[in-house]
């Protein structure tokens, strides 16, 4: 019986250090989008890539903006070189990506174009 108690608490334990591993992707016309994370808990680390469908290294982007889910994650930048923008979500103590959870993903370039889209998980 003890031994029965031991491997249950020893279960226990290794069930709370559990990661849980997630990808979104998704495009529109001009882009598409990618997104991997880890979770553990309220904790959550992981990395949006973004690439321009008609682009290469050479591309430029006179003014580029990226909005997901209404300004959890944002990035703006003036005179981008390159197809493919990667962006950083890192946050503790945060609401983690749900599974299931759709992704809005809304990209405006060269103060003339605007596309949206929703990733989903993979």
């Amino acid at each position: 019986m003890r031994n029965l108690l031991i491997a249950v608490l020893f279960l226990g334990v290794l069930s709370g250090c559990t990661n849980q591993f997630i990808t979104f992707s998704g495009e529109s016309k001009s882009w598409t989008g990618k997104y991997t994370a880890t979770i553990d808990g309220n904790e959550e680390h992981g990395s949006y890539e973004f690439h321009f469908k008609d682009g290469n290294e050479s591309t430029q982007f006179k003014v580029l903006e990226i909005n997901v889910n209404n300004g959890r994650t944002t990035k703006s930048e003036e005179n981008l070189k390159g197809a493919t923008i990667t962006l950083s979500s890192n946050c503790r103590g945060c609401s983690v990506t749900e599974k299931g959870e759709e992704q809005k993903v809304t990209i405006k370039w060269d103060d003339e174009n605007e596309e949206t889209f929703y990733m989903q998980e993979k």
